[in-house]
């Protein structure tokens, strides 16, 4: 199934289902998925994962899915979260969904390492669904006007911040902390959103380009 297809078929299941996690409360991220990290550590399941975090909870998600850099991830609980390379661009299961996002040229997050030694400018397009999907919760082509700024946050940590502003949700801001050695970066806070809360993401057991999901 091509992914922009699997894409869409969990984000409309994400809205259109009430037992899904965040209805009414963002903060409750993972309800009903087992909110003990430790507890979803225990299931077995190996391969490729994501330690994600919002607010005081916290959840694995799994790869389900991958073509290239691009990969979708689930918790046990039903949250979906789309990625490409490390930048959530999707996500389905939760109060306010980041349906699709679409960037004018190149993320700069592509190449972090070029931001040692430069900033870089770029121009997303996002569309945001609340869950129950009434025409007054959807916003299509909400514009975010980004520069991201590294700097280095200790001699083996460098930290990519950020800033976007859009008129129609104001100024929002992610960081991104790459290992100065490897230029990976290894965990993120980033916004998916408007009315709920960041999520921050440990990267260190995500997929490599190529590598298939379990």
């Amino acid at each position: 199934m091509p992914w922009i297809v699997l894409v869409g078929l969990l984000l409309l299941a994400g809205c259109g289902s009430d037992s899904m996690m965040g209805l009414g409360n963002p903060l409750r991220f993972f309800m009903g998925s087992g909110l003990d990290t430790a507890g979803e550590d225990e299931d077995g399941a190996d391969g490729p994962s994501l330690h994600i975090t919002q607010g005081s909870v916290s959840a694995i998600a799994r790869l389900i899915d991958q073509q290239g850099e691009r990969r979708m991830w689930r918790t046990r609980g039903g949250v979906v979260i789309a990625t490409d390379g490390v930048r959530v661009v999707a996500t389905a299961g939760l109060a306010m969904q980041l349906a699709a996002t679409r960037f004018d040229g190149p993320d700069p997050l592509g190449e972090p390492a070029a931001l040692l030694t430069r900033s870089a400018d770029s121009r997303r397009m996002v569309d945001l669904m609340e869950s129950q999907r009434t025409p007054e919760g959807m916003r299509f082509g909400v514009a975010l006007n980004c520069r991201l700024v590294a700097e280095a946050a200790d001699d083996d940590v460098v930290t990519i911040t950020e800033t976007c502003r859009s008129a129609q949700v104001g100024t929002i801001q992610n960081r991104f902390w790459m290992e100065r050695e490897s230029t990976a970066i290894a965990a993120s806070e980033q916004w998916i959103g408007p009315g709920i809360a960041q999520i921050q993401i440990e990267h260190a057991g995500q997929a490599r380009p190529g590598e298939a999901p379990p």
